[in-house]
């Protein structure tokens, strides 16, 4: 990787990272609008509430919703 594209990259990571930090100060999902939640196994990791298997969303009978972001 060059240092232009290096350089580009990085860019594109901070404009990512405060654009999830901006979804995560709200504390809801923006697709579904259910709370988001803090996966503790990677560091940044955040999921609405509704993601994942039955078993693991806060309404197991409602659909489950895929948005998941990283802060860090």
């Amino acid at each position: 990787m060059t240092k232009t594209e290096r350089a580009a990259h990085q860019a594109r990571m901070i404009e990512l990272h405060e654009k999830a930090r901006a979804i995560v100060a709200t504390g809801k999902c923006p697709d579904c609008g259910e709370a988001l939640r803090h996966n503790n196994a990677m560091r940044g990791w955040w999921q609405c509430a509704q993601f994942g298997a039955e078993g693991f969303r806060v309404r197991p009978a409602d659909p489950s919703c895929h948005f998941q972001t990283f802060t860090d």
